[in-house]
């Protein structure tokens, strides 16, 4: 992609030198004195100089940027994976590029580090390589910014500025956390399949609108012509026992800060659920009540459902309550509370009354807001007193040993 053409203001100081150049052009012309007409002469001349000195200072920059070495339009990362990213400055130009000046804006990094200033002169035909190392310390979908330069070489007259593009994007996976065991998953399910899944089985389970891609061999005929509009059959299909993570991300549930918050800390759990499922090669399907990113429709890969993860922002959707009531569940299902929920409790026993084994990991809110004390634990015991296992997620820097424990000693403070 070709980089915009640089920009060339004039600065303060060459208004002031302009300035003096009129002034000794009125002396002169005043005094006749031939030695006023030479300064003037010369004054014009090193402003003219200077102009054109600096719109050819930075055109031939080119940029490329390296991340760990590759050169790559995406590159993958997980939060906490050490960061090496190299800038390379290419000057095509016959003429150096004087005095270049920038900054580098790593939106990923600590927020200490995310500007990376330097300031460095490219050689005719030659190239610099710039590089820093920090840290991955978000998720999610990362584009680097164009790279502005800026110069006022070769004295100052004209600030010139040229932005340097290469399109770069880095996706994050949320940090996850390696568990030997989960007793969710661990257990032998009561049954198979609670629920008919629609998919491509051969027993009949229903119809539906017609679809973009259906088969023309499963249009039911005798609804279309009742309803005058096409209508095709579903099939159930048989499926292994897999795992549901469900995911609140209401902004009106999360609690705490925008880099840290209950959140963040429900979507780690998250990743570890479904990176432990995906070694166990169970099926593991995504949900959440996100308008903007959709949860993806049956079971999904491991690098899948860090994708989504990754992507997955705060969003004004329905409720966790209503989200629950409308989940098409596999045998197991987690559901991860950023904050406690107590109308959430009919849509689980409803759960529990189909088969399905559920478990409920509730970020203590209390972590972020002490006054909340007490509130997910009034929760944990009314859900465990429905017979709904429970997992406190608080403070603890092992927080995944909770995962992994029973169900007599989950919860720890």
């Amino acid at each position: 992609m070709r980089s915009p053409k640089p920009s060339h203001p004039i600065t303060r100081r060459s208004w002031v030198f302009l300035l003096l150049a009129v002034l000794l052009y009125f002396a002169a012309n005043q005094t006749q004195v031939p030695w006023l007409y030479v300064f003037t002469t010369a004054a014009l001349g090193v402003w003219l100089a200077a102009g054109l000195m600096a719109r050819g200072n930075l055109r031939g920059l080119r940029l490329t940027r390296r991340i760990n070495g590759a050169e790559v339009l995406e590159y993958e990362l997980t939060v906490g994976d050490t960061v090496t990213v190299e800038l390379e400055l290419h000057n095509r130009s016959g003429l150096p590029a004087l005095q270049v000046a920038g900054a580098e804006w790593c939106e990923f990094a600590p927020p200490e580090e995310r500007a990376q200033p330097f300031f460095l002169t490219v050689p005719a035909r030659g190239k610099i390589t710039l590089s820093y190392e920090t840290v991955a310390a978000r998720r999610g979908w990362f584009e680097f910014p164009p790279l502005t330069v800026r110069s006022r070489a070769p004295f100052g007259l004209f600030n010139t500025q040229r932005a340097l593009v290469q399109p770069t994007g880095v996706l994050i996976f949320p940090e996850y956390r390696e568990i030997s065991r989960f007793p969710l998953l661990d257990r032998k399910p009561s049954v198979q399949n609670p629920f008919a899944q629609v998919g491509l089985g051969t027993e009949f389970v229903g119809v539906r609108e017609y679809r973009p891609g259906d088969s023309p061999r499963h249009v039911h005929w005798r609804s279309t012509a009742r309803v005058n509009e096409l209508v095709v059959k579903e099939f159930s299909e048989e499926t292994q026992p897999g795992l549901t993570i469900a995911l609140d991300v209401r902004p009106a549930s999360i609690i705490g800060a925008e880099s840290d918050n209950t959140l963040e800390r429900a979507i780690k759990v998250a990743a570890t659920l479904a990176h432990y499922a995906a070694q166990r090669g169970l099926p593991v399907n995504m949900a959440s009540n996100s308008r903007a990113l959709p949860s993806p429709t049956g079971p999904v890969s491991r690098w899948a459902a860090m994708n989504y993860l990754a992507r997955l922002e705060p969003d004004d959707g329905p409720s966790l309550t209503e989200s629950l009531h409308n989940l098409r569940a596999s045998v197991f299902v987690a559901v991860l509370y950023p904050s406690p929920d107590p109308a959430t409790l009919a849509p689980l026993l409803e759960m529990k009354k189909q088969g399905v084994t559920a478990l409920a990991v509730l970020i203590d809110p209390a972590i972020f807001q002490p006054e909340l004390a007490g509130q997910a634990q009034a929760l944990a015991a009314a859900l465990r007193a429905q017979g709904i296992g429970v997992r406190i997620i608080g403070n603890e820097p092992d927080w995944e040993q909770t995962l992994i424990a029973d169900d007599r000693s989950a919860t720890r403070y």
